[in-house]
């Protein structure tokens, strides 16, 4: 898989102004802070643009770290996309090297930390109620568990892909 950093991004979009750079967060991640010349494809529906994104030379795919554009580079390359390129990195890093971004004022909570605090909050209800309540609501907290577990092991949340579709993170 090819990659490329933030800074040398930056100066190829300096001389191109053409360059194909898909941010594949979540539309209320990419509210929250993105870069100019970015276009913004979720990863939920990027297999809807597969045709499209063949049509480019390059496509240079940028996240908030750099491990889901990686693991999307990586899935797209079964389904024959060789002109993928991942930003090492990603947003987080475009910030850290002090390069321009574009921000809203409307804070939005990013869709892996709203996750967080859904399995957390669901796990310490699980073991209080068994304790308090009924020792069968410990099957809760297994529930979440597991499926974070899948999650990890699998790159595949659902509970990201439901929580992509809530009013407040379109």
């Amino acid at each position: 898989m090819k990659t490329i950093t933030v800074k040398e991004l930056r100066e190829l979009m300096e001389r191109n102004k053409a360059l194909k750079v898909v941010d594949i967060r979540t539309p209320a991640e990419n509210r929250a802070v993105r870069f100019e010349g970015s276009d913004n494809l979720p990863v939920e529906n990027i297999m809807e643009h597969l045709d499209e994104l063949k049509l480019h030379e390059r496509v240079y795919v940028s996240c908030n770290s750099g491990n889901r554009s990686k693991m999307v580079c990586e899935d797209l390359a079964l389904h024959g996309l060789t002109n993928l390129v991942n930003v090492e990195g990603g947003i987080q890093e475009w910030i850290k090297e002090g390069l321009p971004v574009i921000r809203t004022k409307k804070w939005s909570m990013p869709i892996m930390q709203q996750v967080m605090v859904i399995a957390g909050s669901l796990i310490l209800t699980g073991v209080v109620a068994s304790v308090y309540l009924y020792t069968h609501f410990i099957f809760l907290s297994g529930a979440v568990g597991l499926g974070l577990l899948y999650a990890g092991l699998s790159g595949n949340c659902y509970m990201t892909k439901v929580l992509s579709k809530m009013p407040w993170n379109k």
